[in-house]
């Protein structure tokens, strides 16, 4: 018999009724205050081994620590990240089903997608930022420009002269690249293809011009060799692992175009919940383990207030709007 049976049977006196409720409410507190009593599940909109993989795991084993539970990474890729971020939505609101996503899931999938089964303003629970993955615009050697500006120059003067490569018609790095367009006059010839790594190798070799791309060891050798530039890095400040390139406002261009990633929970999540996870989630992003992770990945620390993950949303969606029609890209 569970407690509400109990309850019931217990209720037909008017005394046993209140002794009854007195009890449920104390049992209910009880329960809030013991958060959490059961192991922790975070979501991986992705495979892994990816950014959004890595962090979750990193941050798995500190906050099982200062939880006192386990906590579990789940991978559920598919669509677009869609699968993982519906389940979410769909979890109880409780703070034991916890997501790590980004602007790809919260804002370009609202463009992309007609039907979606969340909304990502409405259905979710901000905690934090946890990170953000930079990338530079890296240019053949072969282009006569030293710096942004004037690499900006030279496009304008040579329209259609210049190629850039990207991951694919809707990807952050063809809707970034679009965006330094319209906000400079700068006249490039879209070339997409179907992953980073095979632009990156045609930059390489001369065959594209211009490529937006991960400031990664392995992309950085290319710059030592002589054979790419990296003129502007798409962050808010400059990488502490490679602090000559300057950032897209240093180099006369106040943009942001920085992929982020957060922790969510689902909405009705109560706040005490939400701001204990917020607490950890800081306090484990702080820790010297975590910053060799982010620094081998590429990955800028990064955390928040809940409230400003929301209000990213909201900005970006504004922001990518204009854009997104400007492409002609409808929703599928």
């Amino acid at each position: 018999m569970n407690k509400f049976s109990v309850c019931r049977a217990l209720a037909k006196p008017q005394a046993a009724l209140l002794l009854c409720s007195l009890w449920l409410a104390a049992a209910q507190l009880a329960q809030a205050q013991a958060y959490p009593f059961k192991p922790v599940r975070i979501i991986v909109p992705s495979a892994p081994g990816g950014s959004f993989d890595i962090i979750a795991r990193s941050l798995a084993h500190p906050l099982s620590v200062s939880l006192g539970q386990p906590v579990i990474v789940e991978n559920r890729p598919a669509t677009g990240g869609i699968v993982g971020v519906d389940a979410l939505a769909k979890a109880a609101p409780d703070g034991y089903t916890l997501l790590t996503a980004g602007n790809s899931h919260f804002v370009f999938n609202t463009f992309f997608y007609a039907r979606l089964p969340y909304d990502p303003r409405r259905d979710f629970a901000a905690i934090s930022l946890l990170a953000k993955i930079p990338t530079a615009l890296f240019i053949h050697v072969s282009v006569p420009a030293k710096s942004l500006q004037e690499f900006i120059a030279y496009a304008k003067a040579n329209p259609g002269k210049l190629n850039y490569g990207s991951a694919g018609v809707g990807h952050s790095t063809n809707l970034s690249m679009e965006l330094i367009k319209q906000r400079t006059g700068a006249d490039l010839v879209h070339v997409p293809y179907k992953g980073l790594n095979l632009g990156m190798q045609d930059l390489i070799a001369g065959r594209i011009e211009a490529m937006l791309y991960s400031p990664t060891d392995q992309v950085l050798s290319q710059v030592k060799a002589g054979k790419l530039r990296a003129l502007a890095l798409a962050n808010d400040r400059r990488l502490r692992t490679v602090p000559d390139i300057p950032t897209f406002a240093e180099a006369g261009l106040p943009l942001d175009l920085a992929i982020w990633m957060a922790m969510s929970a689902p909405a009705g999540t109560p706040r005490d919940i939400i701001a204990r996870l917020n607490k950890e989630v800081v306090r484990a992003i702080g820790l010297p383990e975590l910053a060799k992770v982010y620094d081998s990945n590429s990955l800028v620390p990064a955390s928040s207030p809940p409230e400003q993950v929301g209000q990213m949303i909201e900005n970006e969606i504004e922001q990518w709007t204009p854009i997104i029609k400007a492409l002609g890209i409808k929703p599928e």
